[in-house]
């Protein structure tokens, strides 16, 4: 059974971040649609990540903000275990092989993310208001460089983040004057990006795409409890067409090729995109759960195949829960 990864022999896929929320559901998916042998890394040791009991193998590596030691472990680990595909699954990594995309290629080794122009756009949050400004159908959220304020007419409060950042990372919140010459003072050796203080529910929608046909799937569900960093741990799985159909928009606009998610807000009832981000969500089970595995219809668009068609979800909130898993014996 190879479905995943037709005419190539003995494939060995590569997963990184094998700690991430979403590891659990991509090694299931890989699992289930191939024979591939699958060596999975991350910067905690193998022992301490439940998920290395799912793998062939698990490596230690560096973190991928130190794009240079990184990409040197990796590029030895693929070495040793004859690697054909590279799975990357958090915003870092996703910028490490970006920069370093033709290492990869040049050695027949397939990046299996989205193309390098909608990785541009989508981890620069400034980019993407750009982007959305004025296209028709869709609503970005208002969005400001935090260097270009004051704006006239602009009030508080206001939510302060790094273009470039991930998971809440350096997200401020500003409810006063003061706190915003701070931020202003203090955040000047990088982008950020101010947004207004909305109240309204945050919606995700995990959208896959064939580049090539142009043929895509989605799924959307509201996030009813996350975790500080922006994880959502119990859903609400939506049969909102105009959501899908917006998101499904994002990624033509974009030419996504594979799997992306994005975050809304919908405030007073109008759906506001707030952040796209080129990996899979970390509740990409939850979309598996409701009928569509985004894992296996990613691969597919590497090199391009056909997708299955799109799921209206039923209605359903799933919540994630967590067992004990021993990887050592006696530790």
């Amino acid at each position: 059974m190879n479905e995943l990864f037709d005419g190539v022999f003995s494939p060995t896929c590569l997963i990184t971040a094998t700690g991430a929320f979403c590891a659990e559901a991509v090694i299931a998916s890989l699992r289930r649609h191939s024979d591939a042998r699958l060596v999975g890394i991350n910067v905690q040791p193998p022992e301490w990540c439940a998920t290395s009991a799912l793998l062939d193998a698990a490596y230690q590596v560096p973190p991928a903000r130190d794009v240079a030691a990184y990409i040197r472990r990796v590029l030895s680990i693929c070495e040793a275990e004859r690697v054909t595909h590279v799975l990357p699954l958090i915003d870092p990594e996703i910028d490490a092989f970006a920069l370093h995309h033709e290492t990869f290629t040049s050695r027949g080794i397939t990046l299996c993310m989205p193309p390098l122009d909608t990785i541009h756009v989508a981890r620069d949050k400034w980019r993407v208001y750009q982007a959305f400004a004025d296209v028709e159908g869709i609503r970005a959220i208002p969005t400001w460089r935090l260097q270009d304020l004051p704006v006239p007419g602009l009030e508080l409060p206001l939510i302060a983040k790094p273009c470039d950042g991930r998971n809440c990372e350096g997200l401020a919140r500003i409810r006063d004057p003061d706190y915003l010459r701070y931020i202003q003072g203090h955040c000047q050796d990088r982008d950020y990006i101010v947004q207004p203080m909305l109240p309204g529910e945050v919606c995700v929608v995990d959208v896959v795409r064939e580049g090539r046909t142009g043929q895509w799937a989605g799924m959307a569900r509201q996030e009813l409890v996350r975790t500080s960093n922006g994880a959502g741990l119990t859903v609400r799985m939506l049969p909102d067409a105009s959501l899908v159909d917006a998101a499904g928009k994002v990624a033509q606009v974009l030419g996504v090729n594979g799997c992306i998610n994005m975050e809304f807000l919908v405030h007073d009832g109008e759906a506001l995109l707030m952040d796209v981000n080129p990996r899979f969500s970390g509740g990409i089970a939850f979309t598996y759960l409701s009928g569509y595995d985004m894992v296996l219809n990613h691969f597919r668009c590497f090199p391009g195949g056909e997708l299955d068609p799109p799921v209206v979800p039923a209605p359903a909130i799933h919540a994630r829960h967590y067992v004990e898993v021993t990887t050592v014996s006696g530790l």
